[in-house]
């Protein structure tokens, strides 16, 4: 992704890696023949693993979605991680402890964990990560140019010292590493970052933030994303995007190489056990392929070409086929339904810089409607932003669909404006994305607004030209489980907020400053036993910046020879979450 600026004059750069497609040849079979077709032999030992998009990429900064986290998390793993009843509990660390009002957090990880490269997981290696994670790894002049995430990361932490992070980062992508020796944040940053990151002994790290973070044990998992690697991988240019190494199951064996494939191989020497004290992983390869059409992925599983495929509500006839026709073949499994799918409204320019627009379009959706024919009974409608749960849910101020109300706003906008009503909706390369995209354009069309279709693009690209606000909508599932933490990237940052209700009309916004603060505060002193965000979220949502369309959970189609699948065993006791948001553990899995 090409580095762009908006009229706040911040930089933003988003880059993720590409990956991961299976030839159509070898799976585009019809229905009817998927049925009758033998399974392929394969060893059960080897596994194959479907999923709908493109590989993002695998750095600590980079943000993957959906299954791509299986496909990193086998390799890369985190230090807390989320167990079968939502809770956040120890992974790679043996202990997370908070103290000083939240603002100290003492991290002690496992001994004798390795990576695969022999680097020892300790105190050295965990600094170093978090340097990554805030985006200060080229105050060490090593690793990769700093990215869009890593702002979102120096949100999380709030390093001490850390306030020029963002002009310091600007100056860097535009001017090159020659910028630092100007930098008067430079130095200042050295200090800061020293006394946030402290080395307590070869296992223990302190950390030290600027501001309480009552659930950054959360975001020590990141829905997967808060991925750990040697550090050698971190100093990398490209941080590892193909040889990437972690503490994981698995090892990389070939990636970017093939874009369509990652292939991942045993590692020998994992640390996990399974419950009679047998060494894991069980498999001795896994590969994952993308097959972007959902009917595509299920005739590969009826042939036997696949162990397991991964799938979004949105795939409604495809999951029913599993459940039906093939249920002889094949078990789908279900993931908890706590992901909103949500439409973020660009305010930065027409239409929906305007509420009328926001707000017609809103009426207009029919997520009852919408909910039957895309997901044919595998989602629900949504009735707020967020899914019941999560620290954003209210109904305050959320719009349901009432057509008579849709049309008068849109005849409320012309007459305002003096201009039609109407929008392009983005799309990207998945065949679920344009029929999504299909569904919504013809219920605005009933409404009398016009809406079109975008060209269809990468997942990794529109992304991150929605967070440029280079398009005038964007779908995105950002609100899940009980937690808000990675919700809260997404409205306490202004690189990271979609809507632009961040930006003050100077910037070509519509926020008056008051909304930011109330979820930068609320961020600070929310916890499990505290909601302070909830007014936030009403707001947000009575200004129809942000509306919810559906709510979900994960599916996986898996081969009936296929076992261990699903929920397993934690080193504290605890068990794993069986599917969530894209992480399954393969580490137990193994085909007969």
């Amino acid at each position: 992704m090409n580095q762009t600026s908006t009229k706040s004059g911040l930089f933003r750069k988003f880059s993720i890696g590409m990956g991961i497609a299976l030839a159509v040849s070898t799976i585009g079979v019809s229905a009817s023949s998927a049925k009758s077709a033998p399974q392929a032999k394969r060893s059960g030992k080897d596994i194959i693993v479907l999923i709908a998009e493109k590989d993002a990429g695998w750095c600590t900064q980079d943000s993957p979605g959906g299954a791509q986290i299986g496909a990193s998390g086998s390799v890369l793993e985190s230090l807390t991680i989320m167990n079968n009843k939502g809770d956040i509990v120890p992974y790679l660390a043996e202990s997370v402890k908070a103290s000083n009002g939240y603002k100290t957090w003492t991290i002690k990880v496992r001994a004798g964990i390795k990576y695969t490269d022999g680097e020892a997981l300790n105190a050295d290696n965990l600094i170093a990560n978090f340097r990554s994670l805030s985006g200060i790894g080229l105050l060490y002049k090593s690793g990769p140019k700093p990215n869009l995430p890593a702002i979102a990361w120096q949100q999380t932490f709030d390093i001490p010292g850390m306030a020029g992070l963002t002009r310091m980062l600007t100056g860097y992508a535009t001017k090159g590493p020659s910028f630092l020796a100007t930098s008067a944040d430079y130095g200042k940053m050295l200090v800061g970052e020293k006394k946030a990151f402290v080395k307590i002994d070869d296992l223990t790290v302190q950390l030290n933030l600027a501001v309480a973070r009552p659930n950054l044990n959360y975001n020590l998992w990141g829905e997967g994303r808060t991925r750990l690697m040697s550090t050698k991988s971190l100093a990398s240019s490209t941080c590892g995007s193909t040889t990437a190494v972690g503490t994981g199951p698995f090892m990389v064996k070939s990636k970017g190489i093939d874009p369509f494939v990652t292939e991942l191989v045993k590692n020998p020497n994992y640390w996990r056990k399974d419950k009679a004290g047998k060494k894991l992983p069980y498999a001795n390869s896994v590969t994952f392929k993308v097959v972007q059409d959902g009917g595509q992925r299920v005739n590969a599983i009826a042939r036997g070409q696949a162990d397991i495929a991964t799938f979004g509500a949105t795939s409604g006839q495809q999951l029913n086929r599993v459940k039906t026709s093939l249920k002889s073949k094949a078990t789908l499994y279900t993931g908890p339904r706590q992901t909103n799918w949500t439409l973020h409204f660009n305010t930065m320019k027409a239409p929906f810089n305007n509420i009328l627009a926001r707000e017609a379009f809103a009426y207009a959706l029919d997520r009852v409607s919408f909910a039957k024919v895309a997901c044919k009974g595998n989602c629900e409608a949504a009735i707020a932003i967020a899914p019941k749960g999560h620290p954003y849910f209210s109904k305050t101020g959320a719009i349901t669909f009432d057509l008579a109300k849709a049309k008068a706003k849109a005849v409320a906008y012309t007459k305002e404006t003096g201009k039609a009503l109407e929008f392009q909706m983005p799309i990207s390369d998945t065949v679920e994305s344009t029929n999504d995209a299909n569904l919504i354009c013809g219920m605005m069309k009933k409404a009398g607004i016009g809406c079109s279709l975008m060209a269809p693009t990468t997942s990794a690209a529109y992304i991150g030209r929605a967070f440029v606000f280079g398009q005038q909508v964007t779908f995105f599932n950002v609100l899940a489980g009980k937690y808000a933490e990675f919700t809260n990237l997404f409205s306490t940052t202004s690189d990271l907020e979609l809507s632009g209700y961040r930006l003050p009309a100077a910037y070509g916004g519509v926020g008056d400053g008051q909304l930011a603060k109330c979820f930068d505060k609320a961020w600070e002193t929310s916890s499990k036993f505290k909601n302070t965000l909830k007014p936030c979220a009403e707001e947000l949502q009575s200004k129809t910046y942000w509306t919810g369309v559906y709510t979900e959970g994960l599916f996986a189609a898996v081969a009936k020879n296929v076992k261990g699948f699903g929920e397993t065993l934690l080193p504290n006791g605890n068990r794993r979450a069986g599917l969530i948001a894209g992480n399954f553990d393969l580490a137990s899995v193994i085909g007969s």
